[in-house]
């Protein structure tokens, strides 16, 4: 029954978001200047030109996530950003792609939208000129038919900060940090 399909994502999704901690730790990834540990301070919305700059990166990053969940192929997302296969931390949040496409696949999704400014405009925080963090507050929901053949859609509200760096004269996303339930509550006003 697809109802109790809802159920175990919503439960898996709630179980995964509500375990997860912060490492108040300011521990080094491959990069010395990005942290695992969330933090809002820094961010701030991009004037026009940043904005223009930085937009085609995040749609090419959802573009890849959402065909991830609708084909259940984590693999052409890891062929587009090869770096977020690499130091996955489902606790932390940190590159969680492969757990977000599984997650749903119970419902078997064949289509979907991801509105990556819904809640709010994509923050940026610059690292360094070749470096920059973004905070985005969206929305991602995917339709499926349940056992009368009626369109659903399942999904909801997200924050992750994606790290990107300039690669082949581009914005390229190298790094994703899901915010964590845990980790909510620093993002909220």
């Amino acid at each position: 029954m697809k109802i109790n399909s809802i159920f175990t994502v919503l439960a898996a999704s709630i179980i995964f978001l509500t375990s997860c901690s912060p490492d108040n730790s300011s521990t080094p990834t491959s990069s010395p200047s990005v942290t695992t540990s969330l933090s809002t301070s820094g961010f701030i919305e991009p004037d026009p030109e940043t904005f223009v700059a930085l937009m085609p990166a995040l749609r090419e990053y959802f573009h890849y996530r959402k065909q991830a969940v609708i084909t259940n192929n984590i693999e052409e997302l890891w062929a587009q950003f090869p770096e977020l296969k690499n130091d996955i931390d489902l606790k932390q949040g940190i590159n969680s792609e492969e757990f977000i496409v599984t997650n749903y696949q119970s419902l078997k999704p064949f289509d979907g939208n991801i509105f990556p400014e819904h809640y709010e405009r994509f923050k940026v925080k610059f690292t360094n000129e070749q470096q920059v963090e973004v905070l985005v507050h969206g929305m991602e929901l995917y339709t499926w038919l349940d056992e009368n053949n009626k369109f659903e859609d399942s999904g909801g509200e997200f924050k992750v900060v994606l790290y990107l760096h300039i690669k082949d004269n581009r914005w390229v996303v190298y790094k994703t940090d899901e915010v964590t339930m845990t980790e909510w509550q620093q993002f909220s006003p």
